[in-house]
Formats: C-alpha cells, sequence, structure tokens
C-alpha cells in the first residue's frame, strides 16, 4: 500500500480549495531505463553480429550503463522528493529535499499542458516558460485535474479538446 502523501507546507489562501497531490514514482524511471536498455540490445545486437541469447544480458548491461554513466539516477535523485499539489488557484512545487526551491503558479498563469515521453508532463507558462512534473505514474489524470481545475478558474481554456476524458485519464 503506497503511503499517504503529506499535505502541502505552504500556507492556502483564504478561498483556495486543496485539489490533491501528485509526486514522482520510481516505476516510470524504471521502465525508461528498461525501454532504453532493450531498444539498445535490439538495435546493436544484429548491427553487431551478437547471437539472440546474448541480447538479454547486452539489455541489462545498457540499462545499468544508461541508468549510472549517463547519470538517470542522479535526474531520479533529484526529483524524487518533488511534490506537487493542485489548489483551486495554484500548482504549489515543493521539495522536502530542497526547501529553498519551493515556488507555485497561479493556474492562469498556465498555457496549456502536454504529456511528454516517459510520463512527464509538461505546463506551458504565458511567460514563456514551461515546467516539467517529472516520473508521474497517471500523467493523463494529473494532466485532467489541472486543466480541469484551470477550466473551473477561468471559465474556458483554448485547448479544451486536449482535456483527455475520464476513461481516457485511466
Amino acid at each position: 500500500m503506497a503511503k499517504p502523501l503529506p499535505a502541502p507546507v505552504t500556507r492556502l489562501l483564504d478561498d483556495e480549495a486543496f485539489l490533491g497531490t501528485y509526486s514522482p514514482d520510481i516505476w516510470p524511471f524504471i521502465q525508461r531505463s528498461l525501454i532504453i536498455g532493450f531498444i539498445t540490445a535490439i538495435f546493436f545486437g544484429p548491427v553487431i553480429g551478437v547471437p539472440p541469447e546474448y541480447w538479454l544480458p547486452i539489455m541489462g548491461f545498457t540499462t545499468l550503463f544508461s541508468v549510472f554513466i549517463f547519470d538517470d539516477y542522479q535526474s531520479w535523485l533529484r526529483h524524487r522528493g518533488d511534490l506537487w499539489h493542485l489548489t483551486s488557484l495554484r500548482l504549489i512545487y515543493e521539495n522536502e529535499h530542497a526547501p529553498e526551491l519551493n515556488a507555485s503558479v497561479n493556474l492562469a498563469d498556465i498555457h496549456a499542458t502536454r504529456r511528454t515521453l516517459w510520463k512527464n508532463l509538461r505546463l506551458d507558462l504565458e511567460s514563456g516558460q514551461s515546467v516539467v512534473m517529472k516520473y508521474l505514474s497517471k500523467p493523463k489524470a494529473v494532466e485532467r485535474a489541472v486543466d480541469t481545475a484551470r477550466l473551473a478558474l477561468m471559465g474556458t481554456i483554448i485547448d479544451e479538446g486536449d482535456i483527455p476524458t475520464e476513461e481516457e485519464a485511466r
């Protein structure tokens, strides 16, 4: 059973309602590493002439190579403490390992949401900057929650067609 996620440390405004908390999950990180290892083994096995029975060890090696040599594990360590709290007015970022990085963005300042590779959610801001929520276990559901909160706050959204239905979010 998953441990319950903590409530926001950031103080909520008087008219602000708490909607949910999202955090990174280790499984998208593991899946990403295994997929990179698998693709590398499938690609390089035939290219270098290795018989198929050696592809599994190649996959294991390339997975470990990807994780440790390309610092993927450092990315996981940096983001494992991320917490994203969605409220009726803001998306609040908190990091339990680096509280000096805590910040928030008004939902009205989010221009668009977009799922990216490896179960990440990219939030494009009106200022031209973007924020990425990494290693989400259910990025479609998070995207739907953020877009629904934006819709409730603003009335309409330009990219309303991009909001996944409840069936798609599962």
